[in-house]
């Protein structure tokens, strides 16, 4: 009876061992799997101004580099960003580029208008 419970006993601590270590590396590496993250606050898409002068902001994660049309981006340690752009009479269309180590991409297009 003694055997049998020490057997199970150290079966469950294995099992039990297992799940965490398997738990733990899923946790320290889930941001690795998931690729480079862009979220654009500001503008809309779709947004009409007035001025030629806007601002275009957001958050990133999981990323080495970020490029808005071209010019690379830095952020902060949060992951924060923002950048100023000088828009065309008409529609403008804004890329938002994001790679990370692996060299996985994220693109993201926002079409904006400017209306003198």
């Amino acid at each position: 009876m003694k055997t049998n419970l020490k057997k199970g006993l150290g079966i469950s601590m294995a099992v039990l061992l297992s799940v965490t270590v398997l738990a733990y590396a899923y946790f320290r590496t889930k941001d690795f799997l998931e690729g480079p993250i862009v979220d654009i606050s500001q503008p809309k898409n779709g947004g009409t101004f007035s001025s030629p002068l806007i601002e275009i902001s957001g958050t990133s994660k999981n990323l080495a580099f970020l490029n808005i049309d071209g010019k690379k981006i830095f952020t902060d340690k949060e992951g924060k960003w923002d950048e100023k752009l000088l828009l065309h009479n008409g529609l403008n269309i804004i890329e938002i580029q994001a790679t990370d180590r692996f060299t996985r991409e994220v693109k993201q297009v926002i079409r904006v208008a400017y209306t003198e």
